[in-house]
């Protein structure tokens, strides 16, 4: 099952995208199958009934499953993404659907969101994090805290995948999403008040998709990447651009924790 510190992770990034604005198909493309016509059942014989599926998902059997051990694997190949992007839809959260792209690179991070049609961008440099305002050409620096061990705080691959505990899932089979090959996994705490569907990644193991819902059956919130690459990002991307007026905030606000 998915641990809390892996939720808040998520939501954090969630709240970034939303607090910008107070600051300024599943489908492949295989060719589809003829399909076979069945022989009419001869007379005094019943149709055998036949069990609907889902299209797109397939069931898991001995071939189409994924042990324990697996899934642990699946999960620690996203430590080999150095360099990521991808582009994220969330709806839920009684809010306005937001659009986010996500740079990651090491341990910077770059979002920039599309809140109530409006665009705001983020960089999460090594010693800041800024705000970055293209109408009026500012960037709002607000210095980073550090952990009592002295580094940074910020989010990479590594902690999505050591806040997994995999034991506790449920494998519910293989999808394409958006055109990519998913395995499909559960996990549900309702004690916790939460249950987690996550689509990932065949090759990575990254959450394509991940939808929440509340004890009561509620849906919470979906999250769908629609967008993924894997390195090549400049490092321009996570600088603030020179024709901008930097504005300290250091001063102003307590230090990020």
């Amino acid at each position: 099952m998915i641990k809390k510190s892996l939720l808040i992770r998520w939501m954090s990034v969630l709240m970034v995208s939303l607090l910008f604005a107070l600051f300024v198909g599943c489908s492949s493309k295989e060719e589809p199958e003829t399909p076979v016509k069945t022989p009419p059942a001869e007379e005094g014989e019943e149709e055998e009934e036949k069990p609907e599926e889902t299209p797109g998902e397939e069931k898991p059997s001995e071939e189409n499953t994924l042990s324990e051990e697996e899934l642990k694997d699946l999960f620690g190949s996203g430590k080999d993404m150095a360099e990521i992007y991808y582009e994220m839809n969330v709806t839920g959260m009684d809010s306005e659907n937001t659009i986010s792209r996500m740079y990651l690179k090491g341990s910077k991070m770059r979002v920039e969101s599309e809140v109530m049609g409006q665009t705001f961008v983020m960089i999460h440099g090594e010693d800041a994090l800024y705000i970055l305002d293209d109408s009026t050409k500012t960037a709002m620096k607000m210095p980073l805290g550090e952990n009592v061990e002295g580094e940074q705080d910020t989010f990479t691959m590594d902690d999505f995948t050591n806040d997994v505990d995999e034991t506790d899932m449920t494998y519910v089979g293989k999808e394409m999403l958006n055109g990519v090959s998913c395995h499909v996994v559960e996990s549900t705490k309702l004690e916790e008040g939460y249950h987690v569907k996550m689509w990932l990644h065949e090759e990575y193991g990254f959450p394509m998709k991940m939808e929440s819902y509340n004890k009561d059956g509620s849906e919470a919130f979906v999250m769908e990447v629609t967008d993924f690459k894997v390195g090549d990002l400049s490092d321009a991307l996570f600088e603030v651009p020179e024709d901008y007026e930097i504005v300290d905030m250091g001063n102003l606000i307590p230090t990020v924790p």
